[in-house]
């Protein structure tokens, strides 16, 4: 009993998921694979490309295609309203984020799935990063002592999106990460900056400033963390990196990594040449095996689900790292922030 699957919108994200499909049908995971676009030529050239069929119209995959599932790579403000219409007539969706263009209609595509009993899940892929999976392992266990500040930057040229800035396009998946290694508590504060690209209303470079409440990670000030998001790096171009300083360690991440991470010890805060002395503290490598791209695992843990609700198992039972309800309170802090900027 395979699945087929659509992927509804043929962007530079949604080419991006047509190409993660198109690898894990031929592993087998699915079955079928259509490819949708409004833009029929569009459409019909990706679906030539990856060897599958196409359709120019989301509102009747369903009828026409059978569909399980479905991943949808729009414009944003296309996301809520694709997949309340997708999940109506019984499909499974994975939306790209941001879930929505504020946190109502976020709610909203929420309350639509707990009324179907549709599975929803949102594009928080980075939950899905085997080094963050390790990374919030090791700080649960309390292995780097309590997490004193975490730093995250993601840093690229390009030009200004017209429906989104960079807070909703790209700090969403850092204050949902630190939030995530923090045991997914919210911050009490988020603070934070911006400057305006040549777009009315775009920002396009951003610094978010958050702090989590007193006793979060056993730090009894309260983890501190520092975003800095921008799409004007044309010194240090592409840039994927978190660093999360604890008491006792500090780890170091390269999101292009799926292989492992550094860990920097420094035992309760030690100093002196031995650690380091003015420099960074001795490091070594964490290497993580098996690990694979984290839209590859994203879409494989929804397929896996989906196919195990058309197998009969309860919604209830379902399991997966990026509900709905992440893309709600994503979409929470990223007003804050918006409001913050402003």
């Amino acid at each position: 009993m395979g699945l087929c699957v659509a992927v509804v919108g043929t962007g530079y994200w949604g080419r991006n998921h047509v190409r993660t499909w198109a690898t894990l049908r031929e592993q087998q995971v699915i079955d079928r694979l259509i490819v949708c676009d409004i833009d029929e030529s569009r459409a019909k050239e990706l679906a030539e490309e990856f060897g599958c069929e196409w359709s120019n119209s989301p509102e009747d995959l369903r009828d026409n295609f059978a569909i399980d599932s479905a991943t949808i790579a729009t414009p944003t403000p296309m996301h809520a309203p694709l997949a309340i219409a997708l999940m109506e007539q019984g499909v499974d969706v994975l939306v790209e984020k941001p879930l929505a263009m504020n946190e109502a209609s976020a709610q909203s595509t929420v309350e639509c799935a707990q009324r179907t009993g549709r599975l929803l899940c949102v594009g928080h892929l980075f939950r899905y990063h085997v080094a963050i999976r390790k990374a919030a392992e090791m700080i649960a266990s309390g292995k780097i002592g309590p997490v004193l500040h975490i730093e995250s930057e993601r840093l690229s040229v390009r030009e200004p999106r017209p429906d989104i800035g960079v807070i909703a396009a790209l700090a969403i998946h850092d204050l949902d990460i630190c939030r995530d290694l923090m045991g997914d508590v919210e911050p009490e504060v988020i603070d934070a900056w911006s400057l305006p690209s040549e777009i009315e209303g775009i920002e396009d470079h951003a610094v978010i400033n958050m702090r989590f409440p007193t006793g979060t990670s056993e730090n009894p000030l309260g983890p501190s963390a520092q975003i800095t998001v921008s799409w004007r790096s044309r010194v240090r171009g592409k840039v994927r990196e978190l660093r999360i300083i604890g008491r006792d360690a500090s780890i170091q991440i390269d999101y292009l990594d799926h292989t492992g991470f550094w860990l920097h010890k420094h035992p309760d805060n030690i100093r002196g040449p031995e650690w380091g002395g003015f420099g960074a503290a001795p490091r070594e490598r964490v290497e993580i095996t098996g690990g694979e791209p984290s839209l590859t695992a994203e879409l494989r843990a929804f397929a896996e689900a989906s196919h195990a609700l058309k197998s009969g198992t309860p919604i209830e039972d379902v399991k997966v790292l990026t509900p709905g309800e992440i893309g709600v309170i994503g979409m929470r802090m990223v007003q804050t922030a918006l409001d913050a900027a402003q």
